[in-house]
């Protein structure tokens, strides 16, 4: 009899311990599936609405003939500019998908003058910007390689009685740039770095190419874990 009592007791016991063991894990597992839900998938370093711009000194290089089936191919009427020294500035309203990528629609507006030359053009398209070395180079997390892309005019005008040289076709450009962040804004963050870019327009009549340096600030209007 006492056997058995102390049998039912044993087996009651262990009983009430694989309960509670299982009660136990039960939370465990939902405490972590909570956790998981919840975790902050915030980007680290770019995220949402991104606004900015850039400008610097440019060197342009700039030919072509009058875009008239009249003048095209007459030598008489081809122009080529020496080098010119000018301005050159870039507009984009973009998206940065995560802390690697950023997309959207771009302007960019050029112009060189000396005495006797002056080319004047711009282009609008697409601008794509990737960070490839967020986490290979942690130091170099914020350096970029981009492109731009789309529709561009430009003219290349002799002063004087002369006829023009200009032309529309396709724009091109491609650049690499760092940025440091500034401070938040508006709640997001702002960010300040130089650049330097190269870019093109072509057009079966006239054609010019520019380099160019300079400072570009942008803002991005969402947080990211760097807010913290």
């Amino acid at each position: 009899m006492k056997c058995r009592a102390l049998t039912s007791l044993l087996l009651g016991g262990s009983l009430a311990l694989v309960a509670a063991d299982a009660r136990a894990e039960l939370e465990t597992g939902k405490t972590g599936a909570d956790a998981s839900t919840q975790r902050d998938v915030k980007p680290e370093r770019r995220n949402g609405l991104t606004l900015g711009a850039s400008g610097g000194i440019a060197f342009a290089g700039a030919s072509g003939y009058p875009n008239s089936a009249r003048f095209f191919g007459n030598p008489d009427f081809y122009s080529s500019s020496p080098l010119l020294v000018g301005w050159s500035s870039s507009y984009f309203l973009m998206g940065a998908f995560n802390d690697y990528v950023s997309f959207g629609p771009m302007v960019t507006i050029a112009t060189f003058e000396s005495e006797q030359w002056k080319s004047t053009g711009w282009g609008a398209g697409f601008r794509g910007e990737v960070f490839p070395l967020v986490k290979l180079v942690p130091a170099l997390a914020d350096a970029a390689i981009y492109g731009q892309l789309g529709f561009g005019i430009t003219e290349l005008r002799a002063k004087g009685p002369y006829p023009s040289a200009d032309g529309s076709q396709s724009f091109l450009g491609i650049g690499i740039h760092h940025e440091w962040r500034l401070a938040r804004l508006l709640g997001g963050h702002a960010a300040l770095g130089p650049y330097v870019e190269y870019n093109a327009i072509r057009a079966p009549s006239a054609e010019r190419h520019w380099a160019t340096t300079g400072l570009r600030v942008v803002w991005y209007g969402s947080g990211v874990a760097l807010d913290r």
